[in-house]
């Protein structure tokens, strides 16, 4: 089975966290909430592509970012690796889509209730147990 190589963005900011509907099936993936990113390229760093998708799907920049967790799933067509960065937008940033049909800022009780694509609901599984711990001033 293929494996493809994702990074994805747990986007922080005063307390909620950024997610993003996409709405057509792609690649034997039904639509669902994501958090935004995207493939891999040759030759990228996962910091390097998670700040070309964002440019390129919500044309916005990063200030930080760190990596929080990685997920393994299998779809009936691929093998996805997804490794998950929390990160901040770069002060005056606004958030354009490109990409998605809508796009949420959402708090900790809201994450379960959204109907999140199978990978992403063991982030969003983790980030609920550990959410005091990701958005820490230390890490920001």
């Amino acid at each position: 089975m293929e494996t493809i190589n994702v990074v994805a963005a747990i986007i922080e900011r005063d307390g909620l966290v950024f997610c993003a509907h996409k709405p057509q099936a792609r690649q034997g993936v039904a639509a669902g909430w994501e958090f935004p990113g995207g493939k891999i390229e040759p030759g990228e760093t996962g910091e390097d592509a998670l700040r070309r998708e964002l440019d390129e799907e919500l044309d916005v920049r990063l200030s930080t970012l760190w990596l929080f967790d990685s997920i393994e799933h299998d779809y009936p067509e691929f093998h996805l690796h997804m490794d998950c960065y929390v990160c901040n937008l770069l002060p005056g940033e606004s958030i354009r889509l490109s990409e998605h049909d809508e796009g949420r800022w959402v708090d900790r009780d809201e994450l379960p209730t959204l109907d999140w694509l199978p990978a992403d609901r063991k982030l969003v599984m983790t980030l609920g147990m550990f959410w005091d711990q990701a958005f820490a001033p230390e890490h920001l």
